[in-house]
């Protein structure tokens, strides 16, 4: 990334996106059941379904799965087709496989241990370990790209989210001690806010967002015109 990109952001408005995004969090914040589970496996099979599915369609899928299942033990004794009835039938072997390897062990609290199971990659090893185990890590996916993208003022692409200089931002951006309310705040605002069409209207931080300002200067520059009457 040019460093005349990263000098505005970093040292400028990444303390106004952090605030805005942890206030907006606060007052927005989505109680889906799997937020409140004190059950570390049903944690963990929510952030791995919720990768390829939407929220609130897994909302009915994960209240019927732990209504059925307590522990991996029980989900490898009696397997059932999850993903098939999510419209994945291909992660079902896996998410099996998963399943019996933690029938026989705990499941790990530290990423290189996480990553070594199978299905679990670097959004779900984080997002389990920082929205359900309260330990510090970043939340990287593409919707969080758009967002930094549209705030900060970069183009992305889909490689954008492996780039060193875009988790150096991500990891200024993320509060040391409030990253669980940042990270459930993002994610919200992503969803919510900051979707592929963003809702410009509402945006609490459009004042210093990028993509709002040049959209209004654009605006400003080249005015509709209409045609009279006469």
């Amino acid at each position: 990334m040019p460093a005349s990109r990263t000098v505005c952001p970093i040292k400028i408005n990444v303390g106004y996106f952090r605030t805005r995004i942890l206030t907006w969090g606060h007052k927005n914040f989505r109680n889906f059941p799997w937020r409140n589970t004190g059950n570390a496996w049903h944690a963990l099979v929510a952030e791995i379904v919720l990768q390829r599915t939407r929220a609130d369609q897994v909302v009915p899928a994960y209240n019927w799965f732990i209504s059925c299942y307590s522990t991996p033990e029980e989900f490898a004794a009696h397997p059932s087709k999850v993903f098939t009835n999510l419209g994945l039938p291909e992660r079902d072997q896996q998410f099996l496989s998963l399943n019996r390897i933690l029938a026989d062990r705990d499941i790990p609290s530290d990423k290189t241990d996480l990553l070594k199971l199978p299905g679990i990659g670097e959004y779900i090893s984080s997002a389990f370990l920082s929205l359900h185990m309260q330990k510090r890590a970043l939340l990287i996916d593409s919707n969080v790209v758009r967002v930094y993208g549209r705030f900060f003022g970069f183009e992305t692409d889909p490689e954008t989210r492996r780039k060193k200089w875009f988790e150096d931002l991500t990891e200024a951006v993320t509060p040391k001690r409030a990253f669980k309310n940042y990270n459930y705040g993002i994610i919200d605002f992503s969803r919510e806010i900051c979707k592929l069409k963003p809702l410009h209207d509402i945006c609490p931080i459009k004042r210093k967002c990028h993509l709002f300002l040049m959209a209004t200067e654009a605006e400003v520059c080249n005015p509709r015109h209409h045609k009279g009457n006469g």
